[in-house]
């Protein structure tokens, strides 16, 4: 039959049974025909299964209802001497318990009682009967003590710390299993709760996963449970969905909780919430701990967790490093091989949704029992969790993982390497699950930091064994890319997979293509899509402020992908951990390929470059001074014979380029490489190459340094320019040289003065010379670029270590003018040539999608208006501009009124 349909037909069928539609029409017709013949056997299985019922005898039926009612009649205690008895697992609430042993008692034949088909997580509200069982446990643990209270938590595996209040919360969310404070808001049942409403400050510390298996285990299952199971089949998965302007029923949620810990329930959401935080800081104490399942945890989220800056080991066993919250005894015992581990991602920004989702199958060490573990919630706080088992049998426990996986993404799990992203459901981030023999403690299932080891205990020279401890500093790494917004803890920078990298591109290509054409509906879904790919911790905000709406947002997004993929390169290159060998400085030197000799301070070549260094920094760039850590001579593996070709070419110079120190390993080991064919072309000015700059500030600028992390790293690179391209703006297409033309040159307005430019012995130009104005180009650029757009043209010199100074950086003086606009022309976009106004306008203005409330300016006695508004969003405008911009092109418009001198406070 599947043979005469059409390839549009078998297409149809298919999706409409959820299976891949990809393949030549044989794959097609196999594909739905073997589908076809599952459901006729399944089919005859209800069928025999209705039959079998029918003719089953009353009295065992009988017998089946009064041994489950017995169990329900049973409490807690009972219950869990009966599971004790059956040789099942003690722990969970009265549901679990039940669930156990009712699926135990019919052999895994009858169903848990539940009240939809995804479980608890879905929104199950379980019988009355167990309600009222659970109700009354609760109250009796309020008639106890303190110190009966710690001895009920010692009991049931708890943290015995805290006060009353403290001790009683922990023991109700125990009991109830989180289910008593989760409020649910939408369609998709508490595990797919946005917020959680867990309204956790964001941690600044790397949060290291437990890996027993092939699969990281999450960081949130409880650690009785990583101590037994792992990740064992890559049945593990991660789904994350953003969705922005969804914030229904939040109020309501927090008055709410408020009445719970009866708080009083009157003012302002942002009233409720600040007392909400103040109470649940006072139960703790202001105490933040990890691996603790007491208040610390604060199950109903509003426990404003302080930043730490330090690292959390991780437990792995096998291909899967463990969920950093299964609770200890679980990881001891169980672990995670084959990979059945997957992250799962959504973000949506008309929604406000920004949410994951952790699957992962977890097998008991001696593998005999399995169990599958569930966390989700929105991207940045610990969510929800489940843990469905302990099963006998391997299947059910992978049946369980592929449905939820299916029920998530539409996709089935075997089908996932075809994975097709659908509409408002979760999308499986694709993680590297490489051969790695090390079982230990890992940062994010990366090694060890080398930097953790010493300088002066490596047979390395002094200065390059600290160069390469500081380059090679994972903890670093992750440091940085949680300083530009991305979450490491949804996808650990070890399981960054190339596929991951390139699909980043792809969005960000899209996104380019969409952004001339002003679509904001566009522009949002694929915001949404960036952000499911590549995961963003954005807290609580709302999503509608991280779309990516301009060329300025594009260009940041697409040098936090680059970054991405050397820090990928990075983790492969330091995946042997360094506990694991006498010498890991060394080691990691030799996996560099590129040797670094010191060049001593009082030598000609250290004054050359510090020289050059020192008069090319631009007078633009005087937020900072910097000084020479260490100068290293570079000679990269196979680089020189590459550049033999343009040794004796004319136009050959010494041009720094600067970078991200995240970036280094990466880039020493694999050279200066140009963007693949899927980053979007608009990101790079004069299209995709390798840029230069002859102005040595330039080029710094693109070390990111800040005050707190202060290092930075430069090459000055021997460039073969040959006859250069010269252009005065922009152009995306100039990577298409000309005939005969061998680079493309920017050309800005301050250059090196040439005349004082030095040429070495083998022909080389340094343009040391101070800089030069060169104001009558007519071109956008502030200072010259260079770019080459075939890396055999390039051959690293020297590798520069610099320390940036930003002593007296954070002081600054603004002026407060009166200014007279009169009639003003308003543009939407940039306008070079708007200072031609048109007949009867006095001044420009550049409308924002942001600006001041005009309903709550002041104006002053002599009637000049003060826009002192809070800033409301005009989201609806299609300009590029985030923020008004008011332009005068006659300076007898402007009167100072008031100088303000400022101290800026740098967050990092």
């Amino acid at each position: 039959m599947a043979n005469k349909l059409k390839v549009d037909e078998l297409r149809a069928k298919l999706a409409e049974r959820g299976l891949s539609t990809t393949g030549l029409k044989s794959v097609l017709v196999e594909r739905l025909e073997e589908a076809i013949a599952e459901d006729a056997k399944k089919d005859e299985s209800k069928r025999k299964r209705k039959r079998n019922l029918d003719s089953s005898d009353g009295a065992d039926e009988s017998n089946k209802l009064i041994a489950i009612g017995e169990l329900r009649a049973m409490n807690v205690k009972e219950l869990r001497e009966e599971a004790s008895k059956r040789g099942l697992v003690e722990t969970g609430t009265k549901k679990d318990l039940l669930e156990r042993l009712c699926n135990d008692a019919n052999n895994d034949s009858i169903a848990p009682v539940k009240s939809g088909t995804d479980g608890a997580e879905d929104g199950d509200d379980g019988l009355e009967e167990e309600k009222k069982e659970e109700k009354i446990a609760i109250d009796e643990l309020r008639a106890m003590n303190v110190k009966e209270l710690r001895e009920e938590a010692s009991k049931r595996g708890l943290a015995t710390t805290g006060t009353k209040k403290v001790l009683l919360e922990r023991l109700c969310n125990d009991a109830n299993n989180d289910s008593s404070a989760t409020v649910k808001s939408g369609t998709d049942g508490a595990e797919d709760d946005d917020d959680g409403f867990e309204e956790e400050k964001k941690e600044e510390k790397i949060v290291t996963a437990t890996k027993k298996g092939a699969a990281v285990l999450d960081q949130w299952i409880p650690d009785n449970i990583k101590s037994q199971y792992h990740g064992d089949d890559v049945y593990d998965a991660m789904l994350n969905q953003t969705n922005v302007r969804d914030n229904n029923n939040k109020f309501f949620v927090l008055q709410v909780l408020a009445s719970k810990r009866g708080l009083a329930t009157t003012g302002t959401k942002k009233v409720l919430l600040e007392r909400l935080c103040n109470d649940a800081n006072n139960d703790s104490s202001a105490s933040v701990k990890s691996g603790t399942d007491g208040a610390e945890d604060d199950d109903d989220g509003f426990e404003e967790e302080k930043k730490e800056e330090k690292i959390v080991t991780a437990t792995k066993k096998g291909a899967a490093v463990l969920d950093q919250w299964i609770p200890d005894n679980i990881k001891s015992q169980y672990h995670g091989d084959d990979v059945y581990d997957a992250m799962l991602n959504q973000t949506n920004v008309r929604d406000n949704n920004n949410k994951f989702f952790v699957l992962q199958v977890l097998e008991s060490d001696n593998k005999k029992t399995y169990m599958v573990y569930f966390r989700w919630g929105r991207v940045g706080v610990k969510g929800q969790s489940k843990l469905d088992g302990p099963f006998h049998s391997w299947d059910r426990a992978i049946d369980i993982f592929s449905n939820k996986f299916l029920d998530k993404t539409k996709n089935f799990w075997s089908d996932r390497k075809e994975f097709i992203p659908h509409t408002k459901s979760y999308t499986w981030i694709e993680m590297d699950y490489g051969k790695d023999d090390n079982d230990s403690a890992v940062v994010n299932d990366v090694p060890k930091s080398s930097s953790e080891v010493k300088p002066e205990e490596s047979k390395l020279d002094p200065q390059v064994a600290k160069f390469i401890s500081l380059i090679c500093n994972v903890s670093m790494m992750a440091q940085h890319m949680m300083e530009i917004g991305y979450n490491a803890n949804k996808l650990p920078l070890g399981k960054l997979s190339k596929s991951t990298i390139t699909k980043g591109y792809e969005v960000l290509k899209r996104i380019s293509e969409v952004m001339s054409r002003f679509d904001r509906a566009r522009l949002e879904e694929l915001s949404g899509e960036f952000y499911t790919v590549i995961p963003h911790d954005f807290g609580f905000k709302k999503m509608s402020q991280f779309v990516i709406d301009t060329p300025q947002k594009l260009k940041q997004k697409i040098e936090m992908v680059e970054a991405l993929g050397e820090i990928e390169l990075a983790t492969k290159l330091l995946s042997i951990d360094p506990g694991l060998m006498d010498d890991p400085l060394y080691y990691h030197y030799q996996q560099l390929n590129c040797g670094l000799t010191p060049v001593g301070a009082d030598s000609e070549e250290f004054s050359m470059v510090a020289n050059y260094m020192e008069n090319t920094h631009a007078k633009t760039h005087s937020g900072y001074t910097v000084e020479i850590s260490q100068l290293f001579r570079a000679s990269r593996a196979g680089e020189a014979d590459r550049f033999q070709q343009f040794s004796s070419s004319k136009n050959r110079m010494l041009l720094w380029h600067g970078s991200r120190l995240t970036n280094w390993a990466g880039i020493l080991s694999q050279g200066l490489r140009i963007a693949p064919p899927e980053a979007p072309v608009t990101g790079y000015m004069f299209g995709k190459g390798v840029y230069f700059a002859d102005m040595f500030s330039k080029s710094a600028n693109y070390c990111y340094a800040n005050s707190g992390a202060n290092d930075g790293v430069l090459l000055l690179c021997e460039v073969a320019l040959g006859d250069m391209n010269e252009l005065l703006n922009s152009d995306y297409n100039a990577d298409k040289l000309p005939p005969g033309k061998l680079s493309t040159k920017g050309v800005g307005r301050t250059a090196p003065n040439p005349s004082e430019a030095k040429t070495l012995e083998d022909g080389v130009v340094v343009p040391l010379g101070k800089p030069v104005d060169h104001s009558s180009s007519k071109g956008t650029l502030l200072y010259n670029e260079y770019i080459v757009y075939n890396t055999e043209q390039i051959k690293m010199r020297y590798v520069i270590q610099v320390k940036f100074n930003y002593n007296g950086a954070n002081d600054g003086v603004l002026l407060l003018c009166e200014v007279a606009l009169g009639d003003m022309n308003e543009l939407l976009n940039s306008d070079y040539n708007a200072d031609k106004l048109p007949p009867g306008k006095l001044s420009t203005k550049g409308v924002g999608r942001t600006a001041p409330n005009p309903s709550e300016a002041k104006t002053l006695e002599d009637g000049v208006v003060v826009p002192l508004g809070k800033p409301v969003d005009h989201s609806s405008s299609k300009g590029t501009l985030l923020y008004n911009e008011y332009i005068v092109y006659n300076t007898e418009q402007i009167k100072m009124r008031y100088v303000i001198q400022v101290k800026f406070n740098y967050k990092y």
